[in-house]
């Protein structure tokens, strides 16, 4: 998806997406050194991932110059991350994109004081938050990143420039496997089972969440795009289903597979089109917090997880990567696999055709064993 070339001695990135236009889109690393300008676009890239950056649409140095920076410049460490976050919102970053810097940096202010002044900060002061030996080394350059646009926003980049980002790896996705689902789904029904005898839920309560996780797993959904389907958003016989506010903003449609057509069969009453697929029965029909949902199904898979004994690693957005990793093993190419989970670059989907290559030196080692 994104690449890095050198052009007069200033180094430059690359993003590219056949869907997008135009379908090349070049900007000026702002650097002559080649390890700080991958350090850079590595860094653009993760944010993009993530949804907290677009190159066709975003200043790719907007933390340092164009997120409007106010005539008070922030000098204190309490006043910085207002300033930024205020500027975040005038260019439209999303409360949980906000959420997550005021989370780091409020982390980092507990270490170095929220009244010291920011030209009082070190090197050593970002070092030791980024590099604590408490935290993984994920964690480590997730604080990097968000501290550092402070940072950089507020010209205090020499500061973290001076700290090398944590090393993490090529990690392959946590996919869950059908059977690792089923389990999960069983504890599912025994809870509900066990609060109906003790009179803990009305009918329905806790149950509802298994066909919301079996339809993750046949369609790939995201959790917020999993809480926002609604019946208008079904097309049983074209066999599509339309997912709006996706990561990146745009609208798609994805193919519903037999499992997915038929889940939605035994769910469906004659409800009216606004009405959400997935809920409980006495929450709000046609109003919910996406994020609240997201998180709530996700704490309740993690619990019921853990009661089945399936791998401790396994989230509920493994759905998704089990979802992807099933079409890789049954042969679907990269482009493919991109257009049905609607990736941003191609890399991303390259890593399930990865994953189906181990999964194949697994069954051909038991084969001769």
């Amino acid at each position: 998806m994104a690449s890095i070339f050198d052009r007069s001695g200033k180094y430059y990135a690359q993003f590219y997406d056949t869907d997008r236009s135009p379908k090349r889109k070049r900007f000026s690393l702002r650097t002559s050194d080649r390890k700080e300008a991958r350090r850079r676009l590595t860094d653009f890239e993760r944010a993009y991932e993530e949804g907290e950056f677009d190159p066709w649409t975003d200043d790719p140095f907007s933390e340092d110059e164009s997120a409007g920076e106010p005539a008070d410049s922030p000098t204190t460490v309490d006043e910085a991350i207002e300033a930024f976050c205020e500027a975040k919102e005038r260019q439209g970053r999303t409360e949980s994109t906000i959420r997550n810097y005021r989370k780091q940096w409020r982390l980092f202010r507990g270490r170095v004081g929220g009244k010291t002044p920011l030209d009082n900060l070190k090197p050593e002061d970002v070092r030791s938050f980024v590099y604590d030996s408490d935290v993984k080394a994920t964690t480590g350059a997730n604080r990097h990143r968000h501290v550092g646009a402070v940072l950089r926003w507020t010209g205090h980049e020499s500061v973290i420039d001076a700290v090398e980002k944590p090393k993490t790896g090529d990690k392959l996705p946590k996919a869950i496997r059908e059977d690792e689902l089923r389990s999960i789904c069983r504890e599912a029904v025994k809870d509900y089972r066990k609060k109906r005898l003790s009179g803990g839920c009305r009918p329905r309560e806790v149950v509802w969440i298994v066909p919301a996780l079996r339809f993750a797993y046949f369609t790939g959904l995201r959790g917020q795009e999993l809480a926002r389907v609604r019946w208008s958003h079904v097309d049983l016989d074209r066999q599509k289903l339309t997912i709006y506010r996706q990561k990146n903003g745009d609208e798609s449609t994805i193919p519903l597979i037999k499992p997915a057509r038929k889940l939605l069969r035994r769910l469906y009453d004659g409800e009216s089109g606004d009405t959400f697929v997935f809920r409980s029965p006495g929450c709000n029909r046609k109003e919910r917090s996406a994020r609240r949902f997201r998180e709530h199904v996700s704490r309740k898979f993690a619990e019921w997880r853990d009661e089945a004994g399936v791998r401790s690693e396994l989230t509920l957005h493994s759905t998704r990567h089990g979802y992807a990793t099933r079409l890789a093993e049954n042969g679907a190419s990269a482009f493919a696999i991109k257009s049905a989970l609607r990736h941003s670059d191609l890399s991303t989907s390259m890593k399930y055709i990865h994953m189906a290559g181990k999964q194949l030196q697994s069954e051909v080692e038991a084969a001769f064993a």
